[in-house]
């Protein structure tokens, strides 16, 4: 669709984005296995085993010269444990792997984790939009793992149970003007076609999105997908629907009521879309 203005090649849409949307420029499909050096073979292969859940395939079945474990995970790929009794872990904070797993598996694993005595947190929690769920467990030796899932409400319209909102008379908006409501979590955008009201929820995964008035644009800070004053998807995450949408109406007096309660999807902007003040109303500003 040529109003979601996406480039031809495909760009980097999340954690979650399976492979297939990147199949045209992917060089490759997935990874084969995961090589760690651990101190104590015995101790990580329990680990592996009873914590992630990887099945024991055996030792010593690699080119690896140095003593090895290999495990494999229902996905296919491996996890293969190098024994080295003076490994240290690096102390980046950053440096770490991560399982994505259904929202089922992420549920079972908080609840498992911690009876099995082993402290879980989420070291970017602030960071992650709704419905974003990640927990830190690090292996015998340190080495750091997220569990990730996408819950139900990263893709649900999410209400803010706030009714009507008033935002003030018709006439007092510029085309081009943008308007924020917090209470209401929408833009009022005002068009030359009319008036649109656009919920905040960004359609990659809900984060909150903000405009960015220098560049005449809505912008997601949790994985960058960008909209136009329009709503529609510029960039940043690859084939999403423009900005939901908010009823708009007009008070006897002239007022703009936006709608919180109903949420209006569409793929793209039509010009039917932007609601136009009642003709009584339209000046030289509009």
């Amino acid at each position: 669709m040529e109003a979601r203005g996406q480039a031809e090649r495909s760009v980097y849409g999340g954690h979650g984005q399976l492979m297939a949307e990147l199949a045209a420029d992917a060089l490759a499909e997935r990874f084969s296995h995961l090589t760690l050096e651990v101190t104590d073979l015995d101790a990580s292969e329990a680990w592996y085993r009873d914590v992630i859940g990887a099945d024991l395939v055996g030792r010593g079945l690699t080119a690896e010269p140095r003593e090895h474990s290999v495990l494999q995970m229902n996905t296919g790929q491996l996890i293969i444990l190098v024994h080295n009794p003076s490994f240290k872990r690096a102390t980046r904070a950053a440096v770490h792997h991560g399982f994505m797993v259904t929202y089922e598996q992420y549920l079972r694993a908080l609840e498992r984790l911690p009876r099995l005595g082993y402290s879980i947190g989420d070291t970017r929690q602030q960071f992650r939009a709704r419905g974003e769920y990640s927990i830190d467990v690090q292996d015998p030796d340190g080495h750091r793992f997220q569990i990730q899932c996408y819950g139900p409400e990263s893709s649900r319209a999410i209400l803010p149970e706030v009714g009507v909102v008033d935002c003030g008379p018709a006439d007092r908006y510029r085309v081009g003007d943008v308007k924020l409501f917090k209470e209401g979590n929408f833009f009022l955008v005002r068009l030359a076609e009319g008036f649109l009201a656009m919920t905040r929820w960004c359609c990659h995964m809900n984060g909150l999105v903000v405009y960015q008035r220098e560049h005449w644009r809505f912008w997601c800070p949790y994985h960058s997908a960008t909209y136009d004053l329009r709503g529609n998807a510029t960039g940043g995450v690859p084939n999403l629907n423009a900005l939901r949408l908010n009823p708009i109406s007009f008070s006897e007096a002239g007022h703009v009521l936006v709608d919180t309660d109903r949420v209006q999807e569409r793929a793209c902007f039509d010009s039917s879309q932007a609601v136009p003040p009642p003709a009584s109303l339209a000046d030289s500003r509009s």
